[in-house]
């Protein structure tokens, strides 16, 4: 069979070419400059590699890149680890990575700071948003491992400078790769326990790899969110992780934020001591006050001629007594008066005696309705005439004109 003359489909053709690929390239690693970078909505991130003489399409689902330390970006140089494969709906072909590391300087470095540029610009780390620790907290949360030197430190200070606080543990794995969620579901819990004023989140020194659970952004946003105000002491002093920048308070060392945490107990008694001292001079202050006033009182005419002021008031209110019963007289007469005219008017428009003077009102029988007018009453419908005294019957028989 002559080969030339085989004819394949599209769909075969590149079904040949993605088997062919496929297997020949099952993992590779390729360096390049990441250019037309997209996070889809999906999860997935797609991109092109590229060099100076070339370039291929590449994706990362979501599967993989959820587990990335940095947020990748357009001009970035990095390795891929993963596979060639044919996309057949476009037919070209491309990298299935399923490992990113940034080339060049260390891959933590840069993850730490590609996530420390994105927080700052999200305002993670903004001094305004920042909580203000309790000055006399009660209950003291505490977040790290339960076997560190870390824990050991913070109740080796408190129990010396403030035995009167209740210290709360919540033991958390504070290095590897689980780290993060054993930090993320302690926040959450303390938040649900809502019984704490104050957290410290931290451990002892350690290499960036050691420290690296306090630099993820899921660690990041859970102090964020946290409404318990955090001090967070990860490291030595010249250690800085992404959790110093977002806790409301970062300190050196998990000892130095044992110290800032609560007021000591001596400094507790000192103020009580000032504020005892201040309460008893403010309040003998007061009662010389009131003395001076009460002596000013007692030197008026009042206090010295009791008997003297008592005269005059009750003559004063003697007074005014007559005074009352006369104007109470006077507003009598003129009530009386006012009623006498209006009792007057009344009568005048009483309807009985307008009857009384002759006259008479006729009403229907039928319905009680006043008859104005003779159209008010039909021939042979009958009516009433109402007197002074009694009422007479009587009938419509003819219609007479005025």
């Amino acid at each position: 069979m002559d080969n030339s003359k085989v004819t394949y489909s599209v769909g075969e053709l590149t079904q040949l070419i993605k088997e062919s690929l496929e297997g020949q390239f099952p993992s590779v690693w390729v360096s390049g400059e990441i250019s037309n970078f997209i996070h889809h909505r999906s999860g997935h991130m797609y991109f092109t590699l590229k060099d100076k003489q070339a370039e291929i399409k590449a994706v990362i689902f979501k599967g993989n890149n959820q587990y990335l330390r940095f947020r990748p970006e357009n001009g970035m140089q990095v390795l891929i680890q993963g596979r060639l494969s044919v996309y057949e709906q476009r037919g070209y072909y491309q990298i299935i990575a399923t490992r990113l590391e940034p080339a060049g300087i260390g891959t933590l470095y840069l993850a730490f700071e590609a996530l420390k540029k994105q927080l700052a610009a999200e305002g993670l780390f903004a001094t305004d948003v920042k909580q203000k620790l309790p000055p006399y907290p009660r209950r003291i949360g505490v977040i790290t491992s339960a076997t560190g030197a870390a824990f050991r430190d913070i109740v080796k200070v408190l129990q010396r400078r403030a035995p009167q606080v209740q210290i709360i543990l919540r033991p958390t794995l504070v290095q590897g790769d689980i780290a993060a969620d054993d930090i993320v579901q302690a926040l959450l819990e303390f938040t649900a326990y809502d019984q704490v004023d104050v957290l410290i989140v931290g451990r002892g020194g350690g290499s960036l790899e050691d420290l690296w659970p306090f630099n993820e952004e899921t660690v990041a946003r859970a102090l964020f969110a946290c409404p318990i105000p955090i001090i967070s002491a990860v490291g030595h002093e010249t250690d800085t992780t992404i959790a110093d920048l977002v806790a409301d308070l970062r300190v050196p060392t998990p000892s130095a934020a044992a110290e800032l945490v609560a007021p000591s107990q001596n400094e507790l008694l000192g103020n009580l001591e000032y504020f005892r001292e201040t309460f008893t001079m403010l309040v003998s202050r007061e009662i010389e006050k009131r003395q001076q006033q009460l002596d000013n009182l007692t030197d008026r005419y009042g206090f010295r001629q009791p008997l003297e002021l008592l005269d005059l008031t009750a003559e004063r209110l003697d007074r005014l007594l007559k005074d009352l019963f006369k104007s109470t007289q006077n507003r009598s007469a003129l009530w009386q008066s006012q009623l006498a005219g209006i009792e007057q008017r009344l009568q005048t428009l009483n309807p009985n005696a307008i009857l009384a003077r002759g006259y008479a009102l006729a009403v229907r029988a039928s319905d009680g309705q006043i008859i104005r007018k003779p159209q008010d009453i039909q021939l042979g419908q009958s009516f009433n005439l109402h007197l002074a005294e009694g009422k007479i019957q009587a009938q419509k028989t003819a219609n007479i004109d005025k």
